[in-house]
């Protein structure tokens, strides 16, 4: 498969000819080892220094501009100080060239946002693009092309790496060397300023020379185009993040690093598994979860089989498999018939098939073939642990060759826990394409990351049906809190907008005298709540500004006048508006719905427990919105106090379909109301199942203009 060569990035990363522009002859520089690699790769189309006091650069003719250059260049590696890039800049978009990577730094990660502007200006007026500033180049191993300053080789492979960090970029190279996979693609992005994530995850979605996409990032510009993006990639290769700044100061970190800035790391964790994202909490799960994506295809079903010589290392990996989601197949019967001839009368068939350590190799390849044979097993999870009397290498050999015999037609995953003679079986494995580890946990968390993209990649893409919203109505209700110059909406403009957002809200009336606060309560019909309704008092509750269950006139006056005057003696100066009579509603199962306004993500929803589940235990969930129904559904499913929602211990059951259509109508709501900065529903009573779900209180707020 050949690109088009208007495709994208093509020339990028198959230039007709290179520049270096600041390449040097002296030994220590970044502009002569990036020189250096370019001269020394097996890149076949022109290579040229251009260094305005040098004639020679390591041999080869320099240029004094890259106007003199008299043959194509595709592509120029700028190393050259902050202050010459510009007009650099300026005369490779004279030339004619197509790309421009920036390897000076000094830009917006030191917070010079407008000289970096400046350089995406100038190449936008040639059509050229930018990759940079601050990065270490690329490299692109099915050309031969190493236009960087990191290591000189690297071993051909399928996975391209994505990275924002410079210096963890140039060590994960070192990583890949050591761990024996190789790369197709190795792309610093630095700032970001034109060449973007979203764009080198369309060109690797349609490089065949890529299977898998590893990307290391601290931030991103545009993260809904990003998901959108890989939600479309992951249909056909998996995308393995690590994403730093999971703690508050390593965000901050991040932030500061590149200039990027770092969402809610929950809310990027969230956006992730939303569209089928692997993100790996360290570079060792990275490089697990990598060997097998690249090796092996995901599993049609979800039943694997666990076969040990040693029933330690099998409980290890029945352990690991409950916590990582690998289903084990568990019909004893069956696998008793399947395995019961090959094996000693002593062995245990139970999943995992324990063939004992006294089983030799051959034992071993026949167990191996019938799980691989057998259409009812999905996966195999093959273990050995070191014993006398077993020739290794045989025992690897052996293996391949029966999962080659099968031409890989489900994933098999090995761990060989033993001492020196077990390095060679491990190897061997891994130079055959067959994923092979050092423990029983790794090779379940490999076979974890082909299950979760496989399933990720059976999903359909999502398909939004938004509810009918009436948006003018709404966007009049806000226009007015606007207008008297708030942003934080009344709680009856709140629940009026949740009304028409078609969430139940008991009935309610605003009122500014006691006369008027009976009249409502006799067409509310008792008992009804009090609370004030004032812009400058948002937690009512804390200054005593709400009496619930009022039953009668007296009560009635005792309350109106509380809260009056409890709310303008704790808030001096406070504009009262009044008093809400709302009807009191059955007491359901207390849930908070949210939206908030994420700075990488834009819009997003949570839903939560109320009570102690949401301020101690923090168990909520997060999407990007708008979300599908199913989804919202997904995101209730998710949280660690969902059984109670269900039914736990003989309570009845509660509407958890009218609770997710709640969830999805706030989430299509902060997408189309870009003024909402956010909201929430705290209370939302959840009721029994048929009974439906009433927002009982609730905010909006408006963005700062």
């Amino acid at each position: 498969m050949n690109f088009p060569e208007e495709d994208g990035l093509y020339r990028l990363f198959y230039p007709r000819g290179v520049a270096v522009i600041g390449a040097s002859s002296k030994e220590g520089k970044i502009g002569y080892k990036t020189f250096r690699n370019l001269l020394n790769s097996e890149y076949s189309g022109g290579k040229y220094p251009v260094n305005i006091k040098e004639e020679v650069v390591q041999g080869a003719r320099a240029y004094r501009s890259v106007l003199e250059i008299p043959d194509v260049v595709d592509l120029a590696v700028i190393v050259v100080p902050a202050s010459a890039v510009p007009g650099v800049l300026e005369d490779c978009g004279k030339k004619g060239v197509k790309f421009a990577i920036i390897i000076t730094s000094g830009y917006s990660e030191i917070g010079k946002l407008k000289e970096e502007r400046e350089l995406v200006e100038i190449a936008r007026r040639y059509g050229m693009r930018i990759l940079g500033p601050n990065v270490f180049g690329i490299i692109y191993t099915p050309a031969g092309l190493n236009a960087s300053f990191g290591p000189p080789l690297l071993k051909k492979g399928t996975t391209a790496l994505i990275t924002q960090s410079g210096a963890l970029g140039v060590a994960l190279m070192g990583k890949v060397v050591v761990e024996g996979l190789g790369l197709s693609a190795v792309v610093s992005v630095g700032n970001k300023a034109d060449i973007s994530d979203v764009d080198l995850l369309k060109f690797f979605e349609k490089d065949p020379n890529t299977r898998v996409i590893f990307i290391y990032m601290e931030g991103t510009k545009d993260g809904r185009e990003f998901l959108k993006t890989a939600e479309c990639v992951v249909k056909s290769k998996p995308i393995v993040i690590i994403k730093s700044g999971r703690s508050k100061k390593g965000a901050q970190a991040a932030a500061s690093h590149t200039g990027s800035l770092a969402g809610s790391d929950r809310i990027f964790q969230a956006a992730f598994d939303q569209v089928g994202i692997l993100r790996a909490k360290d570079i060792a799960q990275a490089f697990r979860w990598i060997r097998a994506l690249s090796y092996m295809e995901p599993p049609e079903g979800d039943d694997a089989v666990i076969i040990t010589n040693g029933g330690g290392i099998g409980v290890m990996a029945t352990d690991a498999s409950e916590e990582m989601g690998v289903n084990l197949f568990d019909d004893r019967e069956y696998l008793d018939k399947l395995f019961r001839p090959h094996l000693p009368y002593f062995a245990s068939t139970r999943n995992p098939v324990d063939i004992t350590g006294q089983a030799d190799e051959k034992i071993y390849h026949r167990c191996i073939e019938e799980a691989m044979r057998e259409d009812k097993i999905s996966s195999v999870i093959a273990l050995y642990g070191q014993v006398a009397g077993t020739d290794e290498r045989a025992l690897a050999e052996g293996s391949k060759d029966v999962i080659l015999r099968y031409n890989k037609r489900k994933p098999a995953v090995f761990a060989f826990v033993g001492g020196e003679e077990v390095e060679e079986s491990i190897r061997i494995l891994n130079d055959a394409g067959i994923p092979a580890y050092y423990y029983p946990e790794d090779a379940v968390d490999g076979l974890s990351a082909l299950i979760r993209w496989g399933k990720s990649r059976r999903k359909p893409l999502r398909k939004l049906s938004p509810p009918h919203l009436p948006v003018d109505e709404i966007r009049n209700i806000l226009q007015k809190v606007r207008d008297e110059g708030r942003i934080q909406l009344l709680e009856p403009e709140a629940k009026e907008i949740f009304r028409l957002m078609g969430i139940a809200v008991p009935e309610f009336k605003v009122v500014s005298t006691l006369r008027d606060a009976y009249r409502a309560a006799e067409e509310i019909g008792y008992p009804v709540a009090v609370k004030i309704v004032s812009e400058d008092i948002i937690h009512k509750s804390d200054v005593g500004g709400v009496k619930l269950n009022i039953s009668g006139p007296n009560e009635l006056k005792k309350a109106y006048e509380a809260v009056i005057a409890n709310s303008t003696r704790a808030v001096p100066g406070a504009r009262i508006r009044g008093a809400l009579i709302t009807k009191m509603v059955p007491r359901g199962v207390e849930v908070v719905v949210g939206g908030a306004t994420d700075p990488a993500f834009g819009p997003v929803v949570m839903v939560g427990l109320g009570g102690i589940y949401v301020e101690v235990m923090k168990d909520v969930s997060f999407r990007v919105a708008p979300v599908t129904e199913e989804e919202a559904r997904e995101m209730i499913d998710s949280l660690r106090s969902s059984p109670i929602l269900y039914g736990a211990r003989g309570d009845r059951p509660r509407d958890t379909e009218a609770l997710s259509r709640v969830v999805m109508a706030i989430s299509h709501f902060m997408d189309l109301f870009d003024e909402v900065a956010e909201m929430d529903i705290n209370p939302l009573f959840v009721m029994g199942r048929g009974d439906g779900a009433v927002a009982v209180d609730g905010r909006i707020t408006l963005k700062v203009r």
